[in-house]
This record gives structure tokens, C-alpha cells and sequence, in this order.
């Protein structure tokens, strides 16, 4: 089984170039160990399709491990999986996508809304094809910037095995300058 490392900023540490180089070399079956506080989205969705490619094509399993963290991006990633393990420190968020560098006249900045609703979309899209969480429940969970633990990941159907139970977290949001963890709203499930 192949091993691939997603630790760091999806789009700057780790991008679809990288994903696309690793998965040439792989053969059969990939175990996907993530650590990451998301990124670039497009960079992101480009990793799932990827991965989502490689399975088809290989008949191989992808087994995704969140081993800390796997948010915005990242936990889409991990999406991919036939097989999703959490350990048990670990956390998964999704949240509503957004842009750090909108600028414009009003209709430019409507135009940029449009296509972020467009992208929340396929988010949701994802997200539902994975967990069979219907629609409006994924909305409210994305809407809420909803942070999973292991055990709720796996209530949830994000995750399908916990690595070992625990009560304590060990993703630090921090490390990853999430932006939205200064303000937060979200609830940890």
C-alpha cells in the first residue's frame, strides 16, 4: 500500500501537482494520511477529482487517516476515502467557502458571491455523497462551520472508524492560521 502525506496549506505546501506526481508513482492501494487546516479550494477539488480518478482506474482502495486535522478543504479531501479513520485527538470542519481576496465594484463582489455559492454547492454535493446526510442538514452543518470530532465524524458518516476513543483533541487550530478560529461561532460536535 502506498503511503501520501497531506500535512500542511493545501494550494502552498501541498497542491494537485504534488497529488498528481505521487498517485503516477503509486501502484494499487493508497493509504491517505491528512494533517492539514485546508487551502486553495480549486487545489483542493482538483486533489479530490485525483484521487477519485486513481481509484476508478486502479480498482484500488483509498483509506484517508485524519490524523490531527482535516479541515475546510482538507476534510473535502478526505472525502475520497472508501475508508475514513480518524484517530482519536483528531477534528474535522466544514464550513461555507470564502475568499480572502474580494475586491471590486458592487457587481464584481456579487459576481465573486455567486461563484462561492457555486462552490458551496459542490461542496454539499461531496459531502452528501459520502455521508447520505440529506441536503438541508449538510447546508446547516456547512452554514455552521461545524467542527466533528472523531466520534461525531463518525456519527455524522464523515468518518467510519475511530483509531481509538479519547475525549481529548489534538488538531491545533492555531498551527494552521485559520483565519475564522480568532471569531468562531462554530460548535464542536
Amino acid at each position: 500500500m502506498e503511503r501520501i502525506y497531506i500535512y500542511g496549506s493545501i494550494g502552498w505546501d501541498i497542491d494537485a501537482q504534488y497529488m498528481r506526481l505521487a498517485l503516477e508513482e503509486a501502484e494499487g492501494d493508497i493509504e491517505l494520511r491528512i494533517n492539514s487546516g485546508g487551502g486553495d479550494v480549486f487545489e483542493g477539488q482538483a486533489i479530490y477529482s485525483l484521487l477519485e480518478d486513481y481509484r476508478k482506474r486502479n480498482s484500488a482502495r483509498i483509506i484517508v487517516h485524519v490524523d490531527a486535522l482535516a479541515a475546510s478543504i482538507a476534510s473535502i479531501i478526505a472525502m475520497a476515502g472508501d475508508e475514513i479513520i480518524m484517530s482519536d485527538g483528531a477534528l474535522l470542519m466544514i464550513h461555507q467557502p470564502w475568499t480572502p481576496e474580494s475586491a471590486g465594484n458592487a457587481a464584481e463582489l456579487r459576481e465573486t458571491a455567486e461563484v462561492l455559492d457555486k462552490v458551496a454547492e459542490t461542496l454539499v454535493t461531496i459531502c452528501g455523497n459520502r455521508t447520505a446526510l440529506d441536503c438541508s442538514t449538510l447546508v446547516s452543518l456547512i452554514d455552521g462551520e461545524a467542527w466533528l470530532t472523531a466520534g461525531a465524524a463518525l456519527r455524522f458518516g464523515f468518518a467510519d472508524t475511530l483509531a481509538s476513543e479519547s475525549d481529548v483533541t489534538a488538531a491545533s487550530i492555531k498551527r494552521f492560521n485559520n483565519v475564522n478560529a480568532r471569531t468562531w461561532k462554530a460548535e464542536i460536535y
